[in-house]
């Protein structure tokens, strides 16, 4: 599909958690065949992917709580979504806007000040230095990070859910985020687990990002091995896909329309953030 055409259809392709990871692949696999390949997105592939798992675990929590653990755990899900959605309002925004060789149309408040001047670095940097692809990375990480930072994480509208993902943290059982064992010149790669262990903390989920790239994806055998699965196991958002414990796909459990449902503001665009402009 012709680039422009994939911007074009940012709403329809932002509708669901299903709908922006698939996506991120796609966007990545342009920019396979017209290099260089931007990592960030397969990065962003996997951690939707998660986002996914997670929001079909909180589904069924739902279901099986009472009325009081129930209002929290759905706050936390609409965080979740509202990440997911901002961060895909704004990245696929810009990202497609630089493949198409016109990132100088870029600007605020379209785009974040620092994410403007990050495409501009990166721009500006030459193309054989080999720390050029961990920056933008870790730029596009930490502009992610803080486009959320209050308009989800730290939303007073959704407080009881932050507070209930503290409980737990605090408690040990936050899930690590997965990724597929794959083989890498004949040997099995098993991913380290990596949580983010204090997730209202922006600076922790940026740390987090890199170690995300660095033990998934800096290293490019890897990379490719990671694509493949990702190519040939479509997201439903079910656990099962990558053999974890069977259950519902997210569409199921999360139709659209129950999602709007929860919160008025979950899709809607981002507000303006003066801490972050």
């Amino acid at each position: 599909m012709p680039l422009r055409a994939m911007l074009d259809e940012l709403d329809d392709r932002n509708r669901d958690n299903v709908s922006r990871t698939e996506s991120y692949l796609e966007l990545y696999t342009w920019t396979l065949a017209y290099p260089p390949d931007l990592p960030w997105l397969l990065m962003a592939h996997l951690v939707s992917r998660n986002a996914g798992y997670l929001m079909t675990d909180l589904a069924r929590q739902i279901e099986a709580a009472d009325e009081v653990l129930a209002s929290p755990l759905t706050r936390l899900f609409v965080m979740m979504e509202r990440a997911n959605f901002l961060i895909f309002h704004d990245a696929w925004h810009h990202v497609s806007t630089h493949l198409l060789g016109e990132t100088a149309r870029l600007a605020p408040p379209r785009t974040p000040r620092f994410m403007c001047e990050a495409w501009a670095r990166y721009e500006a940097t030459d193309p054989s230095d080999p720390g050029r692809e961990r920056a933008l990375v870790m730029d596009l990480v930490h502009n992610e990070q803080h486009l959320i930072e209050r308009r989800a994480v730290h939303h007073p509208d959704l407080a009881p859910g932050l507070r209930l993902l503290r409980l737990i943290e605090a408690s040990g059982k936050e899930r690590p985020l997965v990724f597929p064992p794959v083989a890498i010149r004949g040997t099995v790669w098993e991913a380290p687990a990596i949580a983010v262990g204090d997730f209202g903390d922006v600076t922790q989920r940026i740390a987090t990002g890199a170690r995300i790239f660095d033990a998934a994806l800096a290293d490019r055998d890897r990379r490719a091995a990671m694509y493949e699965w990702a190519t040939q196991h479509p997201h439903t958002g079910s656990r099962a896909v990558y053999g974890g414990k069977t259950g519902p796909s997210l569409r199921e459990v999360w139709p659209i329309d129950r999602v709007r449902a929860l919160w008025s503001e979950v899709h809607a665009p981002p507000e303006h953030d003066p801490q972050y402009p």
